[in-house]
């Protein structure tokens, strides 16, 4: 661990102990469509939180999707439901928001948490902060939010159980690509080494998060990668799923961000983007990048956001038009990159 680094985790924890010390009540948020970072680190600051006696609840938007679902073993994971839960969000000591700083992208939970009395709280490691949270601890050098809440927690004085460290594990290789994307740090192998000697298994966390694709959405992965489109030079590779065609495959509930994925796999392909229909006449925008060029810029300017290389959004309109703008953008950024 580096100097800036352990600077930094007693700096966070000596903001957040006092806070943890005095609350009975803590709601754990993070962004619409969660991902395997924010998933992962709300169940290991969950576990962390439950130790201590507090009760604590981990509030989503969507449900836990197939392959995340091993990591809840203590049924932990609820779907906002405002006539159940809005009361308890209301009255929280903490919320804690994990991976995500835009108050917007919590989506139907946004509401609750701006009406609340609790300590606002932001645990992420993206390169934004919102002046909303009252405590930010962001780490734009961290490798996943899952990655720093787990030293956060060993920083504090707690010891991860199996299901924390499990969790943070997930963030971590679904948030560096399995170490390979270029915020993958010496510290995250590091904490990988430290999360392996605790038993975490690789296998089978590639397992459950990597094999478990449903037919569905095999089949619609071939349909969408029938239609392939190439531009710039084959630089820029897209693709787009109507919202017939998912629902033909039966993968309305599918995560298809392992398809646009498989884009930046082409030789010579430096940016690719997915354009989803959804429901309400929005699409599902997915964009991928190698390097230094930067889709979460494009997905921001849509409402979106992620990382520098990974990022995306819900855009209102039909996939033609927003297809038609997004790709204006990546072909700009395509020939910066030239």
């Amino acid at each position: 661990m580096t100097a800036r680094e352990l600077a930094f985790l007693e700096s966070a924890a000596a903001r957040l102990k006092p806070l943890f010390e005095t609350a009975k009540t803590v709601a754990l948020v993070t962004h619409v469509t969660p991902d395997g970072d924010g998933i992962g680190a709300e169940i290991c600051l969950h576990s962390y939180l439950v130790s201590r006696g507090i009760e604590t609840r981990i509030l989503n938007t969507d449900p836990l999707p197939l392959k995340y679902r091993f990591l809840d073993t203590r049924g932990a994971v609820e779907v906002f439901d405002p006539e159940r839960h809005d009361a308890f969000v209301r009255q929280a000591d903490l919320i804690v928001m994990l991976d995500n700083s835009a108050p917007q992208r919590l989506g139907s939970i946004e509401a609750a948490t701006r009406a609340s009395r609790a300590t606002t709280v932001c645990i992420d490691h993206h390169n934004l902060t919102d002046p909303f949270w009252k405590v930010s601890i962001v780490d734009p050098e961290a490798s996943a939010t899952g990655e720093l809440v787990y030293r956060l927690i060993k920083t504090l004085g707690g010891r991860p159980d199996f299901a924390a460290t499990q969790a943070a594990y997930v963030s971590l290789v679904t948030d560096t690509g399995y170490f390979r994307f270029g915020k993958t740090s010496p510290g995250a192998h590091e904490s990988a080494a430290d999360m392996l000697a605790q038993g975490v298994s690789p296998p089978r966390v590639y397992s459950e998060v990597f094999e478990r694709h449903s037919a569905a959405l095999v089949r619609l992965g071939g349909i969408a990668l029938k239609d392939l489109r190439l531009e710039e030079g084959d630089r820029l590779a897209w693709i787009t799923m109507t919202r017939e065609q998912v629902a033909g495959c039966g993968a309305e509930l599918e995560d298809t961000s392992d398809i646009v994925n498989e884009l930046l796999t082409i030789d010579g392909v430096k940016v690719a983007a997915l354009f989803k229909g959804i429901e309400d006449d929005r699409v599902k925008l997915s964009l991928r990048s190698k390097g230094p060029l930067d889709v979460n810029k494009i997905a921001q300017s849509f409402g979106g956001g992620g990382h520098t290389n990974a990022s995306g959004a819900v855009i209102p309109g039909t996939i033609d038009e927003v297809a038609a703008r997004v790709l204006a953008a990546c072909r700009e950024l395509v020939r910066r990159g030239a």
